[in-house]
């Protein structure tokens, strides 16, 4: 159940308000009646759904400690479609207690309350998004001993310029945005944008629903983030 907030010049923002029935969060009272919530009662407040991807078969045991080297997800299951719990910023130390790869990505599972468990990308085609202590990189594909380089994302190619409209500008973030190594909402994550980020873009190109905006930056490489979505403007351009 999505909510709509009016935003500056018209437009609109959007946020889940309910996932099959149950409220992320309170609808104070007066809000109750079209939201399908007892009148004059504020509705329970509940965390997303906990996926079930504890398969001991597909996971390999190891006690480890991992710390982000940029903004990471956290899921509620080993897949990017599944929910997002938290984002964990840079040098987060996570205690993971078992690993699986599937496809490019190598996944690390952390023991949270209640026997649920929370899910993380360790690496993206072996490279690392972060350092593995000591005594948890033999494990993970990484030299014995010896803890992992620091990486970024790796830069996917997406500069096309038969693709891309060249305009440069500049777009303020209306809420919390991710900035990706590529035009795709399934590209890597290299930080996410706090609400009010400054942004000078490039060229903007339409993918889809999607209307993505790049971004110069170090090296020649780019970073990409969404400006709109179904024609609603993610922020403010100026």
């Amino acid at each position: 159940t999505w909510l709509r907030q009016p935003r500056a010049n018209g437009q609109y923002g959007y946020l889940v308000g309910r996932d099959n029935g149950q409220a992320w969060g309170t609808f104070k009272e007066g809000s109750a009646k079209a939201t399908n919530a007892v009148a004059n009662k504020p509705v329970q407040q509940t965390t997303p759904k906990q996926v079930n991807t504890n398969n001991n078969a597909s996971w390999t045991k190891q006690n480890g400690t991992f710390i982000t080297g940029g903004a990471i997800n956290l899921r509620t299951g080993a897949s990017t479609n599944s929910k997002v719990i938290a984002m964990l910023p840079t040098n987060t130390e996570i205690k993971y207690d078992a690993y699986r790869t599937e496809g490019q990505y190598t996944w690390l599972r952390q023991p949270r309350a209640n026997g649920q468990y929370g899910y993380l990308v360790g690496r993206d085609n072996g490279q690392a998004w972060g350092t593995f202590k000591e005594g948890s990189a033999k494990a993970t594909n990484a030299v014995a001993n010896k803890p992992v380089q620091q990486t970024t994302p790796k830069q996917v190619n997406t500069n096309n310029n038969a693709s891309w409209t060249k305009q440069n500008g500049t777009f303020i973030t209306g809420g919390a945005i991710n900035l990706r190594t590529g035009a795709s909402t399934t590209s890597p994550i290299i930080e996410t944008l706090p609400i009010n980020t400054v942004i000078k873009y490039d060229a903007y190109y339409r993918s889809g629903n999607y209307v993505w905006l790049r971004q110069p930056r170090a090296n020649g490489q780019y970073g990409y983030l969404v400006g709109r979505l179904n024609n609603q403007a993610w922020g403010t351009y100026r």
